[in-house]
């Protein structure tokens, strides 16, 4: 009786444990560091393309706000998950750069306060941070062609190896004072690479053709 009892303690501790881990309850040195721990792999299989390498940054060079191919299947997929349809394009006015001007950019909206939203996000960092089965890291990120994702005051840039790196908007003087939107709080920003944005690297030309 005293063995069944502990071994339900046990269990009931490891539930907990895995809960509260998903929930980002229990820091983490990084996002691959955390997937690593709970055996997030992704699969090799879909592709008959190598994994992309780490894409540099890109900024924007000109404005087309129209979405293309990529960034419309990105913004889907994240969406058929959970969280809210964000923007793709912005207006050209301003002099200020963004990816958006240049539609490669998606905006998910997700509550950082809200604990189901975190876990969407926390869920969606371990899979495309990853590595695959062969032991590429951050494969899924790398095929998706993904340069940079902002999300709850941290940035995960592929040209740092998406190591997570706190993030302080340039129009923001401390985190005290600066709005949910610029510190990326009440959604997630992805920035896509050219190619990722047309759908030209392997994550995009593995999916099935849209109905």
């Amino acid at each position: 009786m005293g063995a069944s009892l502990r071994a339900v303690g046990l269990l009931r501790g490891a539930l907990l444990l895995t809960l509260a881990t998903v929930l980002g309850a229990v820091p983490a040195a990084s996002a691959d560091d955390a997937a690593s721990r709970r055996g997030t792999v992704t699969s090799s299989a879909p592709y008959l393309m190598p994994v992309e390498p780490y894409a540099g940054y890109q900024p924007q060079t000109g404005c087309k706000p129209t979405p293309r191919a990529g960034v419309l299947a990105l913004a889907a997929w994240l969406t058929a998950r959970g969280g809210g349809y964000g923007p793709i394009g912005r207006s050209c006015s301003g002099s200020s750069r963004s990816e958006h001007k240049e539609a490669r950019a998606f905006d998910w909206l997700l509550d950082a306060d809200d604990p189901l939203d975190q876990a969407l996000a926390a869920a969606l960092l371990d899979e495309v941070l990853a590595p695959d089965d062969t032991g590429q890291p951050h494969a899924l990120a790398r095929r998706m062609g993904i340069m940079y994702v902002i999300w709850d005051d941290t940035m995960y840039a592929s040209y740092d190896a998406f190591v997570p790196k706190r993030y302080l908007s340039s129009g923001c003087r401390s985190r005290r004072t600066c709005s949910p939107t610029l510190r990326h709080r009440d959604h997630m920003h992805i920035s896509l690479t050219r190619k990722g944005a047309k759908g030209l690297t392997s994550w995009y030309l593995a999916q099935p053709p849209p109905v």
